[in-house]
């Protein structure tokens, strides 16, 4: 938290299975400032049950652009920062698929250093032991709006509380 040098990055994608992409992405620094949000159109069909979560849509993401139109921006963005996700294991799958469907565009980017997952230490920090033994129990996200901006915003609260402890 001193050093203020990373970001929180949510998302919003097409559902949980197979193929899976972006309909939105939100980024905020460690200040709470929006580097980054923007909706996606994408490739694939959107999961009815995602849009019950999101609210977003074929229609509403109609005159959105595709993901590679702000993969250099997303880049710049994220670019030397640490990058703190919640679920990130899951975000970061979605993020090389997407990155992967580029191509060669995809490629000469090089690639981005290992994200950090909030939910991970968030759990730990609440100290549930997960019914299987191994660790603690997964937290749902506290005071997210399943938008990607209210999202990341909720998920620098949780960071900022264990910061603070």
């Amino acid at each position: 938290m001193e050093s203020g040098e990373f970001c929180v990055l949510d998302s919003e994608t097409t559902g949980l299975k197979s193929p899976v992409q972006f309909v939105e992405i939100a980024i905020v620094d460690a200040g709470a400032r929006t580097l980054f949000k923007g909706t996606f159109k994408p490739g694939c069909r959107i999961d009815p049950m995602a849009t019950r979560v999101h609210g977003h849509a074929a229609r509403s993401l109609a005159g959105s652009p595709p993901f590679w139109e702000f993969y250099p921006d997303l880049l710049e963005v994220l670019w030397g920062r640490r990058v703190i996700v919640y679920n990130a294991p899951y975000d970061r799958r979605v993020w090389e698929a997407e990155v992967r469907s580029l191509g060669a565009r995809g490629t000469l980017a090089g690639s981005l250093p290992a994200w950090e997952c909030a939910m991970r230490r968030y759990a730990t920090y609440v100290g549930e032991p997960s019914k299987r033994g191994d660790g603690y129990r997964s937290q749902k996200l506290v005071g997210g709006d399943h938008s990607a901006l209210g999202d990341a915003l909720a998920a620098l609260r949780l960071i900022e509380e264990m910061a603070a402890e």
